[in-house]
């Protein structure tokens, strides 16, 4: 999403590494589209330990185009060697930047997963999914991470000990007895069934299981002829908030 920003900071940089006329003009010309896209992102779409690293480097930045649009006068004789480590700094920073709007994103500390190291994988893969995937427009990317992080909750309350012995018994259990084995329609279809999710619940992630099916295999997709999209992907994104929050 910031790419583009951080390949004008090395940009900038690789101009910096040589001092003469010509690329003192060539970094007075990229600075003010620097400084004005670095305007354009919010601190708080920073992850915590970054936000006072951007701050200062975006302050940093605005020092060389006071006026706003245009650079103070550089020179061939200017030390760049600050510019030069200021284009680092910022192009490392924006390595951690989350997606406009992340910080509004609602936290989820998926304490209900019974697998400590599952709910770290949960935790990672849903972190990227809000703040990444889904706020750049990565339509099946979001689909099928959202369908993949589904599967896994399901998986973890399936397996728990209390709900294990009614999953295996369930008759819409296959024959397979390792759960790890089911597809995300079987865990969908048992978790109504015993009661880990409301059958209201279980209907609405229908399209949810088509779509990640249909994605998650190139040729699948093919066949089916069907686009996935910005309802596809915000259905799937629904789906998965709606299913934690009754679990929650």
């Amino acid at each position: 999403m910031v790419q583009y920003i951080v390949e004008l900071a090395k940009n900038v940089e690789l101009y910096t590494r040589k001092i003469n006329s010509d690329n003192t003009v060539q970094v007075q010309l990229r600075l003010p589209s620097l400084v004005e896209e670095l305007n354009r992102l919010d601190p708080r779409d920073f992850r915590p330990s970054a936000r006072y690293q951007f701050v200062m480097c975006r302050a940093e930045a605005r020092r060389y185009v006071p006026s706003g649009t245009r650079t103070k006068a550089l020179t061939p004789a200017h030390d760049f060697s600050g510019i030069n480590t200021l284009m680092i700094a910022i192009s490392n920073v924006l390595g951690e930047y989350g997606g406009e709007g992340s910080y509004s994103v609602a936290k989820r500390d998926f304490k209900f997963i019974t697998d400590q190291e599952l709910r770290k994988i949960i935790s990672r893969d849903y972190i990227e999914l809000r703040q990444v995937i889904f706020p750049s427009g990565a339509w099946k990317s979001s689909v099928i991470l959202a369908g993949s992080i589904l599967e896994a909750i399901l998986l973890d309350q399936l397996s728990s000990s209390n709900n294990a012995p009614k999953a295996l018994a369930s008759s819409f259990a296959p024959k397979k007895k390792d759960k790890g084995s089911w597809g995300l329609a079987t865990l969908i279809n048992v978790s109504v069934d015993i009661g880990i999710i409301t059958g209201d619940r279980g209907n609405s992630v229908d399209q949810v299981i088509r779509d990640y099916r249909n994605f998650v295999h190139p040729s699948k997709e093919l066949r089916s002829k069907h686009p996935c999209n910005e309802a596809e992907a915000m259905m799937a994104v629904g789906a998965l908030e709606g299913v934690c929050k009754i679990l929650e």
